[in-house]
């Protein structure tokens, strides 16, 4: 991509390609998530939101992925992980429930 620029500057210039890659590691968490959110969360989720009931079988099952304490060092009983693969959890456990995705993100709030 060519930018024109105004004045005395150079008058072409090489704007630098971003890469939006996540990496092989935050894949495999989407892809982990997804998979989980779709079999255990999504089958329930519109029950559990109909009924205004809380699905604490699920919130069991969150923390055993370790979607609960994704931030919390390894030493702690987490998974030592950033915030970004917390974001790529909660995004994940969202598409099946978000009311089960903002009850895990305050996990870290």
């Amino acid at each position: 991509m060519r930018v024109v620029v105004p004045g005395n500057l150079e008058s072409s210039m090489r704007i630098p390609s971003i890469d939006f890659q996540l990496g092989e590691e935050i894949e495999m968490i989407r892809e982990s998530v997804q998979d989980f959110a779709a079999q255990e969360i999504a089958p329930l989720a519109t029950h559990a939101d109909e009924a205004n009931q809380f699905p604490h079988a699920l919130w069991t099952k969150l923390g055993a992925q370790g979607l609960l304490g994704i931030t919390v060092e390894e030493a702690d009983g987490g998974l030592g992980l950033g915030y970004l693969e917390h974001v790529i959890g909660c995004e994940e456990v969202s598409r099946a429930s978000a009311a089960m995705a903002r009850a895990a993100s305050a996990t870290v709030s």
